[in-house]
Order: structure tokens, then sequence, then C-alpha cells
């Protein structure tokens, strides 16, 4: 037991001992801050919660646990980088006890004194790890940080490429939070506009970043899909880059790997309107990372580009205008 002048008591394991029944990875004093805020709010809002409870069945400990009626709810409060595999270990473990967990990931430092509004967030494959999926088209990172004891909401993210999103960061301050946590509505007509902007503006800075920083040459997939199709990356049509639903499966811009989807079905004579799962499977083998999620993402562009009646790369094509901005405004939407 520790019972100090500056840390909250607590207990603590022995140095170098081992336990079967913790996953502490080590407590930091913001940690040991934080957890306590959230329980001193939610007792505050009249909730049911208990504080670091052990739960035998699956020998875990959870920061907090909230019961609401029938149902509990694990909350877990993360300071620290720890192994990816650990916090999936984590969960499947509250998901056998029949409980769904809610993860808060420490504000990063680099988003504490962000201004509110949309913008462009790089995260780490960490922090990324965190973002909940609400629906197909409804991302949202929810962040705490316990020195300002407020709450950092990154949502309706759009995956652009990479770790990089577009998204709205808005702030809540602790004393306004709920339970269930208040979440943030949908983009507005003026701010989806903005989000349309700022993707056109993403895909044509990296088509022109691909020719100016390009240090593989012909080696470069992308370009080598432009020689072989003998086209020009800066002169690709408007329907190369859309930010179609499971998109994030790929680490590719969009540009790119609708890009090279198109030169794959041209390459092996397979019209755009008949595309057999196999060969969105051969396609998609291709790239590392998620591959039914992959498959979905190409299976919603082929949907694009039928709805569209875009059948070949030379087609002339009367899109709408603003097809991005619609595209973006009917993936809100559809929240």
């Amino acid at each position: 037991m520790k019972v100090g002048d500056i840390v909250i008591p607590h207990f603590a394991h022995r140095k170098d001992s081992a336990c079967s029944a913790s996953f502490s990875e080590g407590e930091s004093q913001q940690h040991l801050n934080g957890k306590q805020l959230l329980y001193q709010s939610l007792v505050n809002g009249k909730q049911e919660v208990e504080l670091e409870p052990m739960l035998n069945r699956i020998s875990q400990r959870p920061d907090l646990l909230v019961k609401t009626g029938d149902k509990n709810y694990p909350i877990e409060f993360q300071c620290s980088t720890i192994p990816i595999s650990l916090l999936e270990e984590r969960t499947d473990g509250y998901f056998r006890a029949g409980m769904e967990p809610i993860w808060i990931l420490h504000t990063p430092a680099k988003f504490t004194n962000l201004p509110e509004g949309i913008g462009v967030f790089q995260f780490s494959k960490f922090q990324e790890w965190f973002i909940v999926r609400r629906s197909p088209n409804d991302h949202l990172l929810l962040t705490f940080n316990p020195h300002t004891q407020t709450f950092h909401y990154f949502s309706s993210l759009l995956h652009v490429a990479g770790q990089r999103y577009i998204g709205m960061h808005r702030i809540l301050p602790l004393q306004f939070q709920i339970f269930p946590f208040a979440l943030p509505k949908a983009p507005t007509e003026k701010e989806i506009r903005q989000y349309a902007n700022l993707y056109e503006t993403l895909r044509q800075k990296e088509v022109q970043n691909r020719i100016v920083l390009n240090r593989k040459g012909i080696r470069d997939p992308f370009l080598r899909s432009c020689y072989e199709m003998k086209m020009l990356p800066t002169q690709l049509p408007p329907w190369i880059g859309m930010p179609v639903q499971g998109n994030s499966a790929f680490r590719e811009p969009d540009v790119e790997w609708q890009f090279r989807l198109v030169h794959f079905l041209k390459r092996n004579e397979i019209p755009f309107w008949d595309v057999a799962p196999y060969s969105i499977e051969r396609f998609v083998r291709s790239f590392s990372g998620d591959y039914k999620g992959r498959a979905m993402a190409c299976e919603h562009y082929i949907e694009f580009l039928s709805r569209y009646g875009i059948g070949s790369i030379t087609q002339e094509t009367e899109l709408v205008e603003n097809v991005v901005l619609r595209f973006i405004s009917e993936r809100f939407l559809a929240n």
C-alpha cells in the first residue's frame, strides 16, 4: 500500500513480482489522476461505478466498471503505449464475459493545444487502434486529458492515406460529460464542403508528390500503372480517387489503389460491370493489411463505377458537379 502526499493512495506490485491476475503495465501519475477524475465524474453523475474491481471470471481488473441496469461497462483509460496484442487480449476477455469495454486514450501531446474544427490528423498505429467504428461510415476517437480535465473528440473521420484522416476536433470539459458518453453531431453542410475541399486538395498533392519526390522510378507501382496505361498522373479522370466506404483498409491513397485496380481490370480484360470475387481477391493480395476490408472497399468502388455508368478508363463520363462533395455528404448522411 502506497500512501503519500502527491499521488492518491493505491496498491502497487512488488518490484519484479509475478502476478497472473493482473494485466498492469505500471501506472503513471497521469493514469492514476485520470481514472480518479473519471471515477469522481461518474459518481457525481449518479452512476453506479466501481474503481479497479477484480473480475475473477476473466482475471482482469478494469480501471472503472459502470453498472447500468443489467449491463456492466468496463472503462479503460490508456496512457502508456503497450503492444496492440495486449489491448486485443483484454478486449477479448471483456467480450467473453459478456461486456463491451470502453477504451479512452490519453490525449496525445501534439493535440492538447489544437483548436477545435476540421483538420487533417496524423495518428500512430497505436492511437489508430482506439478509433471506434460506430457504423461503416462513422469513425470516432475519444481521448481524455487529466491535466486540463477535458475530453478531445476526433469524429467523422475520413481516411486519406496511411494513418492520416480528415476529421472534426471537438473539446468537452469533464464537468459536462455524461454517461453513456456524449457523441458529437454529424458535420453540417458547410463543414462537409470543407471536407470535400480538403480531400480534393490532398488528392492533387499526393499525385504531385509522387512525381516530384519519387525515388523508385518506374518501380513505383502507381507510376508503373500510369506508364502502362499511357496516362499522365496529373490527368487522371476525376472518378479515380473517391472516398468510398471501407477505404481505410488500404494504407495507400484512394487515387493509387483505385487506379491500380482499374489497371488490373484492363490488363486482364475484365469489364467493370462483371468483376468476380476471385478477381478482386487476386488484386488485393498484392497489398498489405486487412484482406477482407480491402476486398469490400474494392466492391464499393466497383458499385460506384456502375452507379455512374463508367465502363472504361477512356470513356467520356459526365459526372455530376462536385461529385466528391456529394459522395462525402451521402456517407455522413447515412449515419
